[in-house]
C-alpha cells in the first residue's frame, strides 16, 4: 500500500490493501494527511464525512491545525476520539455539543488577522467617521506652460490640469462626479471655441472606479477623509496663450539702458487676473531706475538682478506699457550671456483653458444626509517666459 502511494504523484482518497481486507481513506489539511482505516466494504461517503467533521472540530478547539497543535494537545486529541466514536461508529460530531462538556483546555494557535487597511477593499478610508458638518470642496487647477522666443514664436507650451478635493463627509460616502460630455470623451475646445488637442496622461486617486469612467463617462469613488489629489491630466499644446509680452531692449549712450515692454491680457473680458508678476533680467550693476507704467509696481530686486513688475488685477482684453530707463557704470562691463529671458506667473479664477466644466458632483450615503459641494476652477501660471530682444 505504501509502495503504491509513493508511486503516484496525487494519491487517491480511498486505497486498499492487497494483503488485509480492509481500505485506507484519506484526506489532506495543509500539511496534515489524517486517514481513517476501515473494512474494505464500508461506505466512503460516511467516513469522509466523519474525517470533514473531525477536522471542524478540531479547528474550533485550536483554532489553525498544524503540526505544532496537534503534538501539543494529544491528551485533548485522544477525549475527543473518545466522545465522536462509540465502537468504530460516529457518535457525536457537533462540535458546540462536544465543547459543553469537554472543557479540557487547549493549546490554540489563532490565525493572526491583518489590519482593516490591508484586507478593506477601501482601506483608504476607515469606519465611523463622523464631522458635524458634511461638506465637499473641488478645486479643479490647470497651470499653463509657455515658451517665446524673440521672434514672436512659441517654441514649446503644454497644460497640466488637477481636480484636488477636501472631503469632510461623515460615514462611508459614495460620489459620483460627472464633467461635460467632450472633454470625457478626450477631446479639448480650446476658449476661442476650435477643437484641438485630447487629453492625455489621465490619472486617478486609487479610489476611483475605472470601470465605471470607461462605461458611462463618471467618475465614481469613496473618497479619503480629508486633502487628495481626485485626478490629474495634461495637454500637450496650448494654442491660445492667456498673457503676451514682448520687451526690446535699447542701449542709450554710453550708461543707460531702456526696455520696453507691453503686456496684453489674451482671455475674455469677464476675467480678471490676480497677482501678476513680470520679473525682467536687467544689466549688472544696474542703478537708479526711472519707470513710467500706468498700472502696478515696479520694484528693483538686486538678488535676481532683475526688476519685478507687479500688478494686482488686469482685466480680459487690455494692454498695458512699461518703459524702464536703468543705469549702469558703462555698457562695455555688462555681463556676457546673461538671462534674456522674461518670467510671467498670474492666476485666474474661474477659469480653465480647456473648457473642463464640473455638469455635477453627487453624494450617496446610507444614513440620507445631504452634503454641500463647493466647486472652483482656478488658472495658475505654470513656466511662463519670453525672450527679451
Amino acid at each position: 500500500m505504501f509502495l503504491e502511494s509513493e508511486v503516484d504523484s496525487d494519491p487517491r482518497p480511498v486505497m486498499k490493501s492487497v494483503y488485509v481486507q480492509h481500505a485506507f481513506f484519506h484526506v489532506r489539511h495543509n500539511d496534515l494527511i489524517f486517514m481513517c482505516v476501515g473494512h474494505a466494504g464500508a461506505n466512503p461517503a460516511l467516513i469522509f464525512a466523519f474525517i470533514h467533521s473531525l477536522i471542524d472540530i478540531l479547528k474550533q478547539y485550536f483554532g489553525r491545525i498544524e503540526e505544532e497543535s496537534i503534538r501539543d494537545n494529544f491528551v485533548l486529541i485522544y477525549e475527543l476520539l473518545d466522545e465522536i466514536i462509540d465502537d468504530g461508529y460516529p457518535q457525536y460530531t457537533e462540535g458546540g455539543v462536544l465543547r459543553r462538556f469537554i472543557t479540557l483546555g487547549a493549546y490554540r494557535l489563532d490565525d493572526t488577522l491583518a489590519p482593516a487597511t490591508i484586507t478593506n477593499t477601501v482601506s483608504w478610508r476607515p469606519e465611523g467617521i463622523v464631522h458635524g458638518k458634511n461638506e465637499i470642496f473641488l478645486d479643479v487647477i490647470e497651470r499653463c506652460s509657455m515658451h517665446v522666443n524673440s521672434f514672436g514664436d512659441v517654441v514649446h507650451s503644454f497644460l497640466a490640469g488637477a481636480i484636488e478635493m477636501k472631503v469632510q463627509l461623515s460615514g462611508m460616502p459614495e460620489c459620483r462626479l460627472g464633467l461635460n460630455d467632450r472633454l470625457s470623451e478626450g477631446e479639448r475646445t480650446t476658449s476661442a471655441g476650435t477643437s484641438d488637442e485630447r487629453m492625455e496622461d489621465v490619472k486617478f486617486h486609487r479610489c476611483v472606479k475605472l470601470h465605471d469612467f470607461k462605461a458611462h463617462k463618471t467618475i465614481s469613488f469613496i473618497p479619503p477623509d480629508g486633502c487628495f489629489e481626485l485626478m490629474s491630466y495634461r495637454f500637450p499644446s496650448t494654442t491660445d496663450p492667456l498673457i503676451w509680452l514682448v520687451g526690446n531692449k535699447k542701449y542709450i549712450g554710453g550708461t543707460r539702458v531702456k526696455y520696453s515692454l507691453k503686456l496684453s491680457a489674451r482671455y475674455k473680458e469677464r476675467f480678471v487676473a490676480q497677482d501678476i508678476q513680470v520679473l525682467i533680467p536687467v544689466e549688472l550693476d544696474a542703478t537708479k531706475p526711472e519707470v513710467h507704467c500706468k498700472l502696478g509696481t515696479v520694484t528693483y530686486v538686486p538678488e535676481k538682478e532683475a526688476v519685478l513688475w507687479h500688478i494686482k488685477n488686469l482685466q480680459g482684453g487690455k494692454e498695458i506699457d512699461l518703459t524702464l530707463l536703468i543705469s549702469i557704470p558703462s555698457v562695455q562691463v555688462a555681463r556676457n550671456g546673461q538671462n534674456q529671458h522674461m518670467t510671467v506667473s498670474f492666476e485666474i479664477p474661474y477659469f480653465t483653458p480647456s473648457g473642463l466644466q464640473v455638469r455635477y458632483l453627487k453624494v450617496f450615503e446610507n444614513s440620507g444626509y445631504s452634503a454641500l459641494p463647493w466647486v472652483r476652477y482656478l488658472t495658475r501660471s505654470g513656466t511662463y517666459t519670453f525672450k527679451l530682444n
